[in-house]
């Protein structure tokens, strides 16, 4: 198993748990699951960086979009934000990444 499926294990770990249960530091630890990710996805695929940036804007545009379903909309909703914050995350990486590819030209 590669570090890189850890690290997206981990992240999926992290916004269920934290949908259900109060994680200290809970942003903190998406944030930096999501930076890392990113630049390993990034690293290792140069071609997925304008997917991992459409991504993030729909996934932070559809994440609340459940949240009408009776029971389970909330936990959704939760979920997504959560996976919203890594993915976000991920995104400054492949951009701070694209950059420093640009200027190490």
């Amino acid at each position: 198993m590669s570090a890189l499926k850890i690290v997206r294990l981990l992240s999926i770990a992290v916004a269920v748990v934290g949908a259900f249960t109060a994680i200290p530091q809970a942003a903190l630890v998406m944030a930096v699951l999501g930076l890392v990710g990113g630049y390993m996805a990034d690293e290792a695929d140069k071609g997925n960086r304008t997917y991992v940036l459409v991504f993030a804007v729909a996934l932070g545009a559809v994440s609340g979009a459940a949240g009408a379903i009776p029971v389970v909309g909330g936990p959704i909703s939760d979920i997504m934000g959560n996976m919203s914050t890594i993915v976000n995350a991920a995104a400054l990486a492949v951009i701070l990444n694209a950059i420093k590819d640009k200027v190490s030209e």
